[in-house]
């Protein structure tokens, strides 16, 4: 909801949202916010911009070859950078987000998978296999910052998997060490599957329990996107392991003894 009141939502589309799982918003981000992010990504990508190491993830194998093609993701990106911190709190798109989860929201966490040419595939999951949130009332939107297609490694659905529950993510995955694990294929459903397909600024919203997984990048130029994920102020914590995080509010107000 817009700070007027108004929404960006029609009923159809919050319709196709609840029973999907995802939906596209076209040209959400401004154009210069854009190039802003993309600055500051080819800056910690080149060594240019600090960036906390233990947040970086590489390819596998290519640890040693620093450079733009050989990052696979950086974690964290609103706490250790400025210009994501802002692009979180974007108006439009925490429109959306209050639209789907309601109006109390706090920031997760965030995410920019790089998919340099050759990145590699990241397998069918489900984010909430990985969030200990309850309830999941989650949603990620996810922000090209480079066009993207079916041949640079585009973020696939499967429509309506959202309203499941968490499947086991069971099945070996070689991503390096650790080894990270996924749905098992025989349980994913190839024939319904919907590639996502955006040009830069655009933004993909999904919930937190669709599946989804995105495919190598066979072009010569890396596909970009951000992952921002919001959660409701209304949730709680369920780690008994981990203690609970310090989580940014982003808009309403928070609620004694939740997230």
């Amino acid at each position: 909801m817009m700070p007027n009141g108004k929404t960006l939502l029609g009923q159809k589309t919050l319709n196709h949202y609840h029973q999907n799982g995802y939906l596209v918003m076209k040209d959400l981000v401004p154009t210069d916010m854009v190039k802003s992010m993309c600055v500051q990504t080819d800056g910690i990508a080149n060594g240019n911009i600090a960036y906390p190491e233990q947040d970086i993830e590489y390819e596998p194998g290519i640890k040693e070859d620093r450079g733009a093609h050989s990052l696979r993701k950086l974690n964290r990106c609103a706490e250790n950078n400025s210009i994501f911190s802002a692009h979180v709190s974007n108006k439009y798109v925490l429109s959306v987000v209050c639209d789907l989860i309601g109006e109390d929201v706090k920031l997760y966490g965030t995410q920019l998978f790089m998919k340099p040419p050759g990145g590699m595939e990241k397998a069918y999951h489900q984010d909430s296999a990985y969030f200990p949130i309850q309830p999941r009332e989650l949603v990620t939107c996810w922000t090209a910052l480079d066009e993207v297609t079916a041949e640079n490694g585009a973020v696939c659905v499967i429509p309506g998997s959202h309203k499941q529950e968490v499947l086991p993510h069971n099945a070996p995955w070689m991503l390096g060490d650790p080894v990270d694990m996924k749905v098992s294929d025989e349980r994913i459903c190839r024939d319904q599957e919907v590639a996502l397909l955006m040009t830069a600024g655009s933004c993909s919203f999904h919930h937190s329990m669709l599946l989804h997984r995105s495919g190598v990048n066979h072009t010569n130029h890396s596909r970009r996107g951000l992952a921002v994920h919001y959660m409701s102020a209304r949730s709680h914590w369920c780690d008994s392991d981990r203690p609970k995080p310090t989580f940014r509010l982003l808009c309403g107000k928070s609620y004694p003894g939740c997230v």
